[in-house]
């Protein structure tokens, strides 16, 4: 009986073990026939899904390309300006947006270039040049009309700096007040303008304030230079041939102070700044003769007066070409992105007493700085009392020197080094 009943519960658990076996077996069918049934389901949602993405993304891309929503414009036109304001990387404009579309914005720049044709600098002003020698001598001499000499620099913030510091740390050997923080990562003095820009850099050796200028995704440094006929046109040795990098230009030439100066053909970037664009006079002799007359003309005259004309003054003892003006007699020329995009630049200009004003704004190096528009940045010069202005070649040219070394981040490939350069505005030594 117990054999009889071990084997009853011995079948019991294979039919058992069979069923579950067998349930198992219809839910694997089961679902794998949901599975056949749903594929086309799936196929057709999936398909359905791609087609609204897709018109999602040309709806997406038809307001990004041709609304005429303010924001939308704005970013859109500083877009193309910016790519097509390069050499090597038009591409980014052209290959994702129509021509149309690209030729409306970069006629916004032909017709401003044609608006400047009979704009010329005449110097029609009442007041006379400050006289440089006011700002250029020894702490001992020049502390008491210090406030007079150097006006833009907020004279609170100042008092408050050398409160702090010894005279051995702020005096050089001679006894000028040298003040020198001028490296683009060195941290603030403390000092500012009376405009709220923040001073890196005092030397009443040789007359010169340098501020620091820092916005909305960009960065740079400004000089001002009390002494115009410190300010002088510089070659590079082998023009014609090749360029030669900043600082070589400047230390040549015994200047303190420089930044690059005219354009030059450079294919597919590699240029050697041999073969500059347009006439170049340097300390009156002429170095390259071919006039463009597509671009302004900057010198400086016998009587250290700059100059933005079409032809170049008959008493100029340097010059060279490029565009567009800034300011001309006083009046503003340039607002907005103006057809030339984000970049980095350099600008040079004259305040109605005499001082010069040279800037660079660096750029293509996202997290420290993009670089400026040229309304944006003469916007700054004309704060600054510009009379006279105009810009100078940008992009990875743009750089500044003082005092034996680079004090703007270039975006040359090699940013330590720059790129090779044809001429320089510099600032002598005194």
């Amino acid at each position: 009986m117990r054999d009889e009943q071990k084997g009853q519960s011995s079948g019991w658990v294979v039919l058992e073990e069979e069923t579950v076996e067998q349930t198992k077996k219809n839910k694997r069918q089961r679902k794998k026939a949901r599975k056949t049934r749903n594929k086309p389901k799936r196929a057709k949602h999936g398909l359905r899904n791609a087609v609204i993405g897709a018109a999602s993304l040309a709806v997406v891309y038809c307001i990004l390309v041709f609304s005429h929503i303010p924001l939308i414009e704005k970013w859109r036109t500083i877009y193309i300006e910016t790519a097509m304001g390069t050499m090597n990387h038009q591409w980014l404009a052209t290959l994702f947006l129509p021509q149309s579309v690209i030729d409306d914005v970069m006629n916004g720049r032909l017709v401003l270039e044609l608006q400047q044709e009979d704009d010329n600098s005449t110097w029609q002003v009442e007041e006379q040049f400050d006289d440089p020698q006011d700002a250029i001598d020894t702490w001992s001499e020049l502390q008491d009309q210090f406030s007079e000499a150097y006006g833009e620099i907020d004279q609170k913030s100042f008092a408050a700096f050398m409160k702090q510091h010894r005279k051995e740390e702020v005096l050089d050997e001679d006894g000028y007040l040298l003040i020198d923080a001028a490296d683009y990562d060195a941290e603030d003095t403390g000092i500012l303008t009376i405009y709220g820009d923040p001073v890196c850099a005092i030397d009443t050796r040789n007359g010169i304030v340098i501020v620091t200028l820092r916005g909305d995704g960009y960065a740079g440094r400004m000089a001002i230079v009390k002494n115009p006929g410190q300010v002088k046109l510089a070659v590079s040795r082998s023009l014609g041939s090749s360029g030669s990098y900043l600082k070589d230009i400047c230390r040549q030439n015994d200047a303190v102070l420089g930044i690059n100066a005219s354009g030059f053909s450079d294919p597919e970037g590699n240029g050697n700044g041999g073969e500059a664009f347009g006439m170049i006079l340097s300390n009156g002799t002429v170095r390259r003769p071919d006039l463009d007359t597509t671009m302004k003309i900057i010198s400086m005259d016998t009587a250290n007066q700059m100059n933005v004309t079409n032809t170049l003054p008959a008493d100029a003892r340097d010059a060279m070409q490029f565009s567009p003006a800034l300011v001309i007699n006083g009046r503003q020329l340039i607002s907005g992105s103006s057809g030339w995009g984000l970049q980095p630049r350099s600008v040079i200009g004259q305040t109605s007493k005499g001082q010069i004003l040279m800037a660079v704004i660096d750029g293509r190096q996202p997290g420290y700085s993009i670089g400026i528009t040229l309304g944006d940045l003469t916007d700054i010069l004309y704060r600054y009392g510009a009379y006279q202005a105009c810009n100078l070649d940008g992009g990875s040219s743009a750089v500044m020197y003082y005092r034996g070394r680079d004090i703007t981040r270039s975006s040359a490939v090699t940013p330590e080094k720059g790129r090779h350069i044809p001429n320089a505005w510099i600032v002598t030594a005194n």
